[in-house]
């Protein structure tokens, strides 16, 4: 079964990640992927290296988060061209299921799959709030009949009522395991920091204005921001830099490495806004055994048990950031270790790679038994996954 997966960008970020760790099961059940992304970049770059199939899609320029009025409606002139494209690459491909990773190509893609008979999977990696996002999204979701992974709860809400109860199925991101980063010794100068994208909904200013507040309770205390600007322009990314200034903050940009990463902090800082969903590094933290801060916001708490196996500020500001910040760094060794361990435990039981892989294969497993009606197809189950036969 060759599997055409969409994505909305080409650059890498969580949602990206998340379908780089899948591919290699896609293809471990005899199925071939096949992703198809707006333009290259990065992300398709990766794709080929580890020896996959690329195509380009109909590329189109919008900003992240709410559109505009003028957006939207270049968007909905755009649609009937993305839909005819995505449709002859579909045939072309012989594709027996469309993979969507992300919301932008949900039109085109529910559009094409119904015309055409294709099942449709959708991958929720964020929590829509615009109310025409939303409804869009959801109305192509029934229009496709799609089955939807959330990759949590607080992702899932918005589209509930557009889905049967069994057409969505929350599944949390799974990671490798990591070298364990537990034995890192302090010197006596803790090193904090923020990992992934700059971007505002990161939170990466709210870090810096709570580190002026820790480097005045703790002197010693270093700074540090890993990442870069990735789908949006550079302008966060200067504030974050000037709104820095005279603190011992290292901004190291983008690493791959992200057990080296790991090595090199005392506690990862998490200060994301309401749009996040449950963030990957988290469960990276977890499996490294590096014990995270984080605001309790968006699906933060659904994979963060306060003062169990992370720590949650006791509010979304820089005050109660610092706060919590404090606290952990000034917490005994042994009570700190145990919040460890219970975290690396609760990625075993919860968040492991292998399961994830398995999980999101058994849903489009079942988005292909649900076309067993369709006219002209068969289905049958084999050791390697679902299957269809003329």
């Amino acid at each position: 079964m060759n599997v055409l997966c969409l994505d909305q960008f080409s650059n890498i970020g969580g949602g990206q990640r998340s379908l780089l760790d899948l591919l290699p099961a896609f293809s471990a059940r005899g199925w071939h992927p096949i992703v198809a992304t707006p333009g290259d970049g990065p992300f398709p770059e990766m794709v080929r290296k580890m020896g996959f199939r690329t195509h380009g899609l109909p590329h189109e320029e919008y900003t992240s988060g709410d559109k505009s009025l003028l957006q939207i409606l270049r968007y909905a002139g755009h649609l009937p061209r993305a839909t005819l494209s995505l449709m002859k690459l579909a045939r072309t491909l012989d594709a027996g299921v469309i993979y969507v990773n992300g919301p932008r190509l949900m039109p085109p893609a529910a559009l094409a799959g119904r015309l055409m008979g294709i099942p449709i999977v959708f991958h929720c990696h964020n929590r829509l709030f615009q109310r025409s996002a939303i409804t869009l999204t959801g109305r192509s979701l029934e229009v496709a009949r799609a089955n939807v992974i959330a990759c949590c709860e607080y992702v899932a809400v918005p589209l509930r009522k557009f889905l049967d109860r069994g057409r969505i199925s929350v599944i949390y991101n799974g990671v490798e395991k990591l070298r364990d980063a537990s034995c890192r010794l302090r010197s006596g100068m803790p090193r904090v920091g923020v990992v992934g994208r700059i971007e505002s909904e990161k939170g990466q200013l709210e870090f810096v204005n709570a580190a002026r507040r820790v480097a005045k309770r703790i002197p010693d205390c270093r700074f540090a921001i890993i990442g870069a600007p990735m789908f949006s322009g550079d302008s966060y990314y200067k504030k974050v830099v000037a709104a820095s200034a005279g603190l011992p903050v290292e901004f190291s940009g983008w690493q791959d490495d992200i057990s080296q990463i790991f090595a090199n902090l005392d506690l990862l800082v998490v200060p994301s806004t309401r749009v996040e969903a449950t963030t990957r590094v988290i469960l990276e933290a977890y499996s490294a055994g590096v014990p995270v801060a984080a605001f309790a916001c968006g699906g933060i708490p659904e994979v963060v048990r306060n003062n169990e196996t992370g720590f949650l500020a006791g509010d979304q500001t820089p005050e109660g950031l610092a706060d919590c910040i404090v606290s952990a760094l000034e917490m005994h060794p042994t009570a700190i270790t145990e919040v460890r361990n219970r975290a690396r435990a609760y990625w075993s039981e919860n968040f492991r790679l292998d399961a994830y892989r398995l999980k999101v294969c058994a849903v489009i497993d079942d988005a292909v038994r649900r076309r067993i009606q369709s006219p002209g197809l068969r289905y049958a189950s084999t050791d390697k996954g679902a299957e269809y036969f003329d």
